[in-house]
């Protein structure tokens, strides 16, 4: 009941600032009015500072302020040399070369520098959480100590640019689960030994205070107190029980499930933090508010913690203590904030006094744009390089002092035993086994998947599609080995295909087949496939209906509408059939890959190096690429030609001209709607609908860039949503318009390009080159216009082949199409 209460009571405080006083306090008012001066005076004072401070009454009822004494544990990061390589495509590459660096407790640093310079490479090196691909050198050392020595992972925490979430879980849920897996770290011993100093000091405790810090230290809690402190201090509070969702399921915006992930790491124990680029999504005004509540939290508490932003509002970059830049994997400048902008005046360049000082920090080690900065009027302009930055600022005094600081080895003795984490597991494994189970149930429940008859239906439709899907892999992998060139396959697929599917009892049914046919209606593999889904499907209990005047299920005359045979052994033998092609088409492949060869004749392939060396010596000389017998085969590959052009004064672009038709884009009262979630039904909500977009309009015109703008959570991803046609569920009203036609999804996709939030990349390409080449062939390739014997293939982003199509195709916006 003492836990109860202290969390209703503690939730209420929260809704003043952060800084704000427990003034709810509810101890008697007794003794005289001093005694009551210095209460109030340590109420004041931020929670976790009654660790250290109470009052004591004395025999004659007087009562005066003690310090209790106990220290918080805390953690200085150093790291020495520092350098991070990976194998590129060509050779390897470097990622960070850091010189030695320090980074002290209760302060907060700011990580700046330019997109590729090295910044989550840092942190992840910091928080030991590095792939193993990577080559790694130098050291990193927590309070003195080796990462060998304890469990980075647990010690620290590194907050992700990427957001990973169960889509099924609401903000509030996930949180939870994070909290309880976690564990509370330390806060139970730190909270035991306060209460034994206490009591033998005769200290009296406030309550407030008291229960706030009892109800920290619980653990394996489903609601914790933290979270609820958390959700608070990130703004999470309105879609607390609002599910996470991902691209299948519609849930909270794209910067709410940025601070969900920050929020996912703030709930642990850990005491060094690494946030990598947390602002992403967010307005200034939220970003303003999370640091501001994390400098106060990182104070109190002596934490550690390094934030990297990359365009940080003026009043958030007033927040930091220290900043860290880093440009071209190198440290140009650590130390304290105000004096980063005096080392810079050192070297020659200066701030302009509208100028954000964090943009200007980022800007000033750019090649392009570095020369704007220089103050040196007297003297010429030389770019300052990255090396020649690293280099000055060793011998500037914060470096210097830096470094006088850094030759002082930390002393393990001093090092609190609760700083660093040995143990692998914030809790037992007992509590992680029932946070998880408790999570898949919750799923469980949340999907429905309730009664073991549905299971058992479901596993077994899932097994007739995999087989069904292994079949066909098997039967294009033997397709392929008997063509041997893509015409060759193309036309024996096409052939095969036509017959498996006419014959395999969709398209015709069993009894429309022909009797001479019905041959190919046994040996089609789809047809084992369609009996057994449907038998599978039609025999469950949601078809187990009869019809009036019927002795029949209504599952059986739907089957035998179709000709399919309607006994439930039928989907065994279908698994059967299907397994059995499986080994068939597998055993075919394998010999035709033994006996048959290729049809084309070995070619020499001529290197990347040595057609560039070629070309140079000839500018004005087409190369044409390609083997005699590659251009008499059916199946030859287009010639590639490159015109490289000598002349550097030539100022027209010559070769092929494209026809290019701008277009705009015009929408009026544009509504969207979705159906009003049960979770705010349960909240006194009567509406059936929750809408989102509440008549906008506007208009788009060519040669126009629009910045499409508002705070967290405002409906921007919505907005394109819904113009660019990928709203597949909710309601949309309202009329859109390209160039005064009405919009059609049929063909709107064919001059559009929508780039959403979510980078979904593959990961198996070597190179960018190779992913531009891929998708700018395979995606780009937008629209084919034949006209007067004519054919033009139009480019939605000519960007991608700068040097290889763009010199010789020049669109021209002003023929006619």
């Amino acid at each position: 009941m003492e836990t109860g209460s202290g969390r209703t009571s503690s939730f209420s405080m929260w809704r003043n600032t952060s800084m704000e006083s427990f003034s709810n306090s509810s101890r008697n008012q007794d003794g005289d009015d001093e005694a009551a001066l210095r209460w109030a005076a340590l109420e004041k004072l931020p929670t976790y500072s009654r660790v250290r401070k109470g009052i004591r009454t004395e025999e004659e009822g007087q009562s005066r302020e003690l310090i209790v004494g106990l220290d918080m544990p805390t953690i200085e990061v150093r790291f020495e040399h520092l350098s991070v390589e990976a194998q590129a495509y060509l050779e390897a590459e470097d990622y960070l070369l850091c010189s030695t660096s320090l980074l002290i407790c209760s302060r907060m640093t700011l990580l700046l520098g330019p997109p590729s310079s090295g910044k989550t490479t840092l942190l992840l090196a910091l928080a030991g959480k590095l792939s193993k691909d990577l080559k790694f050198s130098g050291r990193v050392n927590y309070n003195g100590h080796g990462m060998e020595e304890f469990i980075p992972q647990r010690t620290s925490a590194y907050i992700s640019q990427c957001d990973l979430h169960i889509g099924e879980m609401t903000v509030k849920e996930t949180l939870s689960f994070s909290a309880r897996c976690q564990g509370v770290g330390t806060r139970y011993e730190i909270l035991a030994e306060l209460s034994r100093r206490e009591k033998a000091a005769n200290i009296k405790p406030d309550p407030d205070i008291d229960i706030f810090m009892k109800a920290t230290a619980l653990e394996g809690q489903e609601t914790n107190i933290v979270t609820d402190y958390i959700l608070k201090i990130l703004g999470l509070e309105a879609c607390a029980e609002t599910m996470v969702g991902d691209e299948m399921i519609p849930g909270i915006s794209g910067g709410q499930k940025k601070r969900v992930t920050t929020g996912e790491m703030l709930v642990g124990p850990a005491r060094a933090l690494f946030m990598d680029e947390i602002s992403t999504g967010l307005d200034s005004s939220t970003t303003f508010q999370i640091v501001n509540s994390l400098r106060q939290s990182i104070h109190i508490l002596n934490e550690t913690a390094v934030i990297s932003l990359l365009q940080p509002a003026p009043e958030t970059y007033e927040l930091f203590d220290d900043i860290i830049l880093l440009s071209e994997g190198q440290i140009v400048y650590q130390g304290p904030r105000e004096n980063v902008l005096g080392f810079f005046e050192h070297m020659g360049f200066k701030c302009p006094e509208r100028k954000g000082v964090a943009d200007f920090l980022q800007e000033v080690t750019s090649r392009k744009d570095q020369e704007q900065y220089w103050a040196c009027t007297d003297e010429p302009y030389n770019y300052v390089s990255v090396e020649e930055f690293a280099e000055a600022f060793r011998s500037f005094h914060i470096g210097q002092k830096l470094r006088d600081e850094l030759a002082i080895a930390f002393d393990k003795s001093k090092s609190h035993p609760a700083a660093l984490t040995t143990k692998k597991y914030g809790v037992c494994k007992k509590e992680i086994l029932k946070a998880c189970v408790s999570r898949e149930i919750l799923l469980m429940r949340r999907n429905s998947l309730l009664t073991s008859s549905i299971c058992s239906k479901f596993f077994k439709q899932y097994l007739m599609l995999l087989i069904t899907q292994q079949m066909a892999s098997s039967l294009f992998r033997l397709i392929a080995a008997l063509g041997r060139n893509m015409i060759v396959a193309n036309t024996i697929a096409t052939l095969s295909l036509l017959a498996t599917l006419v014959l395999g009892g969709f398209v015709l049914s069993r009894d429309d087949v022909k009797k001479w046919w019905i041959w190919g209606y046994w040996l089609s593999p789809m047809m084992y496939a369609q009996n057994g889904i449907a038998v599978n499907e039609f025999l469950g209990k949601s078809w187990n209906h009869f019809p009036a005047n019927s002795t029949e299920t209504l599952g059986v005359m739907v089957l035998k509408s179709r000709g399919i045979f309607h006994e439930a052994y039928w989907y065994w033998i279908a698994v059967g059939a299907l397994i059995a092609y499986i080994f068939l088409f597998n055993f075919l492949f394998t010999l035709a890959l033994k006996y048959l060869n290729p049809f084309e004749k070995p070619q020499a392939i001529l290197s990347e190096e040595a057609f560039a060396e070629k070309n140079a010596n000839n500018t004005r000389e087409f190369t044409e690429i390609g083997s005699a017998s590659n251009r008499n085969s059916s199946s030859r590959m287009p010639s590639v030609r490159v015109r490289n052009f000598s002349d550097a004064n030539q100022d027209t672009k010559q070769g092929m001209v494209l026809p290019f038709q701008s277009l705009s884009i015009t929408f009026d009262e544009i509504r969207y709607a979705v159906d009003m979630p049960q979770e705010m039904k349960a909240q006194g909500i009567i509406a059936d609908r929750l809408e989102l977009l509440k008549g906008i309009s506007g208009a788009f015109r060519p040669g126009v860039l629009t910045a499409l703008m508002g705070s967290s959570g405002a409906g921007k991803t919505t907005r394109m949503d819904v113009l660019a046609g990928r709203k597949t569920g909710g309601y949309i009203e309202g009329n859109i318009t390209i160039s005064g036609y009405p919009k059609r999804k049929e063909t709107f996709a064919w001059i559009s390009g929508y780039c959403e939030q979510t980078d979904i990349h593959s990961l198996m390409l070597q190179s960018m080159n190779h992913y531009f080449i891929l998708h700018g062939f395979d995606y780009q390739l937008r629209l084919i216009l034949i006209k007067k014997r004519y054919i033009y293939i139009l480019f939605s982003f000519l960007s991608f082949f700068v040097g290889d199509i763009s010199t010789d195709i020049v669109l021209n916006p002003n023929s006619k199409s």
